[in-house]
């Protein structure tokens, strides 16, 4: 319950950081991808095929593969029956695996294009059900987000997000300390915010 809860928080919560140089129409798409997040089946379908236009207007821009991927997943999450939800899922992480390996060849790794993939991508691995064994890459994409040398540089709402999937992932670990310095850190760096009042809540407890 714990971990469906924050994966639906951490989505909606992963407002791009680059929203100025954004056009309208991946505005108005991840708009409706994060109505999906919040359990709209129709509204998946939509976004889904939104950034699939945007990805075939703007080839080669791994962002909109990377949310595509997520879309799928989403998918997954919403089909009917085992062998669709395996089918959707495998089907997101390979659209997603195709941004992380444009991404690779991405010059620019400090661009906030580049770092709101890597999270959408972390997000979805360690949102996924274990036997994807993605688990310990998501890991390792948040580490190398929080490593790269344009982090900082980010708005407080990614940097938020960013500290509170970090914090999921510490509690999976059973690391109770290390998940309360990642919720206070997630308040410290966007208090008002979605991320912060989040993690005011599950810092609080039951």
């Amino acid at each position: 319950m714990f971990r469906r809860i924050v994966w639906i928080v951490l989505l909606v919560t992963i407002w791009p950081a680059y929203a100025d140089d954004m056009d309208q129409q991946l505005t108005e798409a991840r708009n409706v991808f994060l109505r999906g997040v919040d359990g709209d089946k129709r509204a998946v379908r939509d976004a889904t095929q939104r950034f699939r236009v945007l990805s075939q207007s703007y080839p080669g821009e791994p962002v909109f593969a990377a949310y595509i991927g997520a879309c799928e997943t989403l998918q997954g999450r919403d089909a009917p029956n085992y062998i669709d939800k395996r089918r959707l899922t495998e089907e997101g992480l390979s659209d997603i695996d195709r941004a992380l390996n444009w991404l690779s060849a991405n010059p620019d790794r400090s661009s906030p294009r580049y770092l709101d993939a890597l999270l959408v991508a972390a997000n979805t691995f360690i949102h996924i059900p274990s036997f994807f064994n993605r688990y310990d890459e998501g890991r390792r994409l948040l580490q190398e987000i929080q490593g790269n040398p344009g982090f900082d540089a980010m708005a407080p709402g990614y940097k938020a997000a960013t500290y509170l999937a970090a914090a999921l992932v510490a509690h999976g670990d059973g690391n109770d300390s290390a998940y309360r310095d990642y919720l206070n850190l997630t308040i410290s760096t966007d208090p008002d915010g979605r991320d912060g009042r989040s993690a005011s809540k599950l810092l609080a407890g039951p």
